[in-house]
């Protein structure tokens, strides 16, 4: 009996494995992107041009050397966009959008990082794929749970790269002031989708941009900005600025309109 099970569920995995690279049936026309520094993308394309796989090396990232299965997003012109669930959303890896300034169609992506990277075709690397290699090699780090980690949201990697940022505007903006500001957020507040889809510290370092700003554009606001050192920033039902001693307390909004001028005219009145 317990042989006839397991040769039942033999039977089964085989079955799922074999719907598995049906599925997966790969397109004859796949790609080898590369770019400067040893990135190198590789986009296969399946069959019906619905999805493809995609597989980034050359990264100091987690997703370095990991197939992905894309789908793929058509955009104007016939550009498109190859996305993959990465750190709990969906996220362009690579993006092809013709382009008359550029010497290539091709950008690479990488979750987290600012700066995109310019890829061009490598004719000889395409020829060379092996996709059913591809295929294995996907449904192996699939069958380790791999793309299924990095697919999961990381929120204190989130908080870690936000506040990151965030200390970059303080410090900027500190130097140019000759006096110390440091913007602090109740990341505890905040929820996963604000965390994810929302650049935190572009809303809440507007305020020590503006201060920035304003002693680059006037000497005697450096004298002024001196009383202010701290920032406390959080998000409301509305825009809000007041003082309390040394602090500036903002509350931003996601869609409120003219942050700036409203900061701007608030730290006018230090």
């Amino acid at each position: 009996m317990t042989r006839i099970v397991s040769i039942f569920v033999s039977s089964i995995a085989l079955a799922l494995l074999s719907l598995s690279t049906h599925a997966l049936e790969l397109g004859d026309s796949p790609l080898v992107l590369v770019g400067d520094n040893g990135l190198e993308a590789v986009v296969a394309p399946t069959a019906d041009e619905k999805q493809a796989l995609v597989k980034l090396t050359g990264l100091d990232h987690p997703m370095n050397g990991v197939v992905m299965l894309a789908d793929v997003e058509q955009r104007d012109n016939d550009g498109r966009a190859y996305r993959a669930e990465v750190d709990g959303k969906q996220r362009s890896l690579v993006v092809y959008a013709q382009s008359y300034w550029s010497p290539t169609d091709y950008t690479a992506y990488v979750p987290g990082q600012q700066e995109p990277h310019a890829i061009k075709a490598d004719e000889e690397g395409s020829a060379g794929i092996s996709l059913d290699g591809l295929v294995a090699e996907y449904e192996q780090q699939m069958n380790e749970g791999i793309q299924a980690r990095l697919a999961r949201f990381d929120r204190a990697k989130a908080v870690q790269r936000q506040q990151s940022a965030l200390e970059a505007i303080d410090e900027s903006a500190s130097k140019v002031c000759d006096s110390p500001v440091s913007t602090s957020v109740n990341w505890e507040a905040l929820n996963n989708d604000q965390l994810n889809n929302l650049n935190i510290a572009g809303y809440c370092g507007q305020v020590a941009a503006e201060m920035e700003y304003l002693c680059l554009s006037n000497d005697g606001f450096k004298e002024r900005v001196k009383e202010v050192s701290e920032v406390e920033c959080g998000f409301a039902d509305s825009l809000n600025l007041s003082r309390d001693d040394q602090t500036v307390v903002f509350q931003t909004e996601e869609d409120a309109s003219n942050q700036r001028e409203a900061i701007n005219g608030f730290l006018q009145t230090l």
